[in-house]
């Protein structure tokens, strides 16, 4: 009995460090990418950068200093989005970011607030949220809501939630917004939920990675 509990341990213990392992060499695998406003991020070198409706191999741009200039709008900037294609073409993680240059909330407002600021913040997001996921062609399937939390120094509110897709399959979504006056932003990242176990990790790590 204590030999067939060595063997057990064993083989979970040679699991988990294949698991770390595999997490370890995909962290070798990541571009930082400097966006406008001073934001910096990491994503994956296999993703690929959409722009000006071309989609470009961010592998390619690896060996260079990564800059990508937005394009301004009248109540938002989108700057950058970038996809994970798996093999059959298909779109299985997202990422992209969306600047508010009108916004007057600060980094000091977003430290001060309290539970009951989240839970209206959370509501607002969802009652905006859900339409655009219905505008889509999906559903929202839970909604996990929001938390507020701290990611290299600055506080962010972050939004999970599960949706429906238009070409099938489910998606883990998560929202990070970061107030920050005019340079406040909003940073999504999602994925294939039945690729849960490669792609959780990866997101994991490019959103631990958002700096200003």
């Amino acid at each position: 009995m204590k030999a067939h509990k060595t063997r057990s341990f064993w083989l979970l213990f040679g699991l988990a460090l294949i698991f770390f392992v595999g997490i370890a060499n995909a962290a070798g695998n990541f571009v930082s990418v400097r966006l406008p406003k001073n934001v910096t991020v990491e994503i994956p070198k296999n993703w690929t950068v959409l722009t000006n409706n071309h989609r470009i191999a961010l592998d390619s741009l690896a060996q260079e200093k990564v800059e990508v200039k937005g394009m301004a709008y009248a109540t938002h900037d989108l700057a950058f989005a970038a996809n994970y294609y798996d093999e059959q073409g298909k779109t299985a993680g997202m990422f992209n970011i969306i600047y508010y240059p009108d916004r007057d909330v600060s980094q000091a407002d977003a430290r001060a607030a309290n539970a009951a600021d989240v839970k209206e913040l959370d509501a607002g997001l969802r009652q905006n949220v859900v339409p655009g996921i219905e505008m889509t062609g999906g559903r929202l399937l839970v909604w996990i809501g929001t938390t507020k939390q701290s990611i290299n120094g600055a506080t962010v509110f972050v939004t999970e939630y599960r949706r429906s897709s238009q070409q099938g399959g489910s998606f883990r979504e998560r929202l990070i917004r970061i107030f920050n006056a005019q340079r406040s932003f909003t940073i999504t990242v999602s994925y294939r939920e039945d690729l849960d176990f490669f792609l959780r990790p990866i997101c994991d790590r490019i959103i631990s990675s958002i700096s200003m």
